[in-house]
């Protein structure tokens, strides 16, 4: 004899990047094991995948999360996070700044108060000389992921930047055919300044961060953590 069905519930949020509304139910206790299984093997490549397979299962509105700014995935994860686990994300903080403290505080985060921060400053065109300058896309979860490596190379940068730039322009016109080796061999032709230039787009763009502050309970001194990325958030 069948079982019953069991309703699952739909929700709605929006993409921190183009405000679209987005549908989604709770992960499923199958989808669970998989993240659990990625999170306690601790690697990154392991966890990025479960989380990637995870939305793609659980969102109902056809998109490309791969192709996604990584800052909607963080997002999108903890919306559907809060929806099929709780609201709060319990948290351990060693105090390890004090040698006759290091004590491990546990803290809750209500998801509710992490947010989507955005730099006054940002934008993500690129202004080189002469009218010259590029638009840039957000980096995806898989693009950035080579940028927060524990150690990267300048060859990880410069992939990133090759991989993020969507159009080219200058005073007359707007370049968007170019191949990969017309755009290297461009980008290779840069300086230093323009450089930074690209790198301050990467350190400024929106980022889902939340800072605790809370006191150690041993020793009652005030502490305070930014977190940011999600292995912060489910470390």
């Amino acid at each position: 004899m069948p079982l019953p069905n069991i309703v699952t519930p739909e929700f709605v949020t929006n993409l921190p990047s183009t405000k679209q509304q987005i549908k989604f139910r709770p992960f499923l206790v199958k989808e669970e094991k998989v993240l659990l299984m990625a999170q306690e093997g601790k690697d990154q490549d392991e966890i990025t995948t479960a989380v990637i397979n995870i939305l793609q299962a659980c969102i109902k509105d056809e998109i490309d999360i791969r192709s996604l700014p990584l800052f909607d995935i963080e997002w999108l994860f903890l919306q559907l996070r809060s929806k099929s686990v709780s609201e709060a994300i319990e948290l351990s903080f060693r105090h390890t700044e004090k040698e006759d403290c290091n004590h491990r505080n546990d803290i809750e985060v209500n998801i509710d108060d992490i947010k989507v921060h955005y730099d006054e400053k940002h934008t993500n065109k690129i202004e080189l000389e002469n009218g010259i300058g590029l638009e840039m896309y957000y980096p995806s979860l898989a693009v950035a992921a080579a940028f927060s490596k524990t150690e990267f190379t300048v060859d990880d940068v410069f992939e990133m930047i090759v991989n993020s730039v969507k159009t080219v322009y200058d005073a007359d016109k707007v370049y968007n055919d170019f191949t990969r080796d017309e755009l290297v061999k461009f980008l290779e032709n840069l300086n230093q300044n323009h450089l930074k230039k690209f790198m301050d787009f990467f350190e400024t763009m929106p980022k889902v961060k939340h800072t605790i502050k809370f006191k150690c309970q041993k020793c009652g001194e005030e502490l305070s953590y930014d977190l940011e990325g999600l292995m912060d958030f489910f470390s």
